[in-house]
């Protein structure tokens, strides 16, 4: 019983691993920035590379993986 209002309650989201494609994700939960690739992760920082060519810092809380 227990088990099952764990899994029912966990909200956690796939692990974001390096090399994985993201979106970033803006407080209205659209897609803010779309398919970047996470370079590396320091704690619950992710350092992603965008497309055009930008690198930024972003929150893994803020960050979806793109499953291809």
């Amino acid at each position: 019983m227990l088990s099952v209002l764990r899994a029912a309650l966990n909200t956690r989201r796939p692990s974001i691993a390096p090399r994985s494609v993201v979106n970033l994700v803006n407080a209205f939960h659209g897609p803010e920035r779309t398919d970047g690739v996470v370079e590396a992760i320091y704690g619950d920082q992710a350092y992603v590379e965008w497309p055009n060519g930008v690198k930024s810092y972003e929150s893994l809380k803020r960050l979806v993986r793109i499953d291809i």
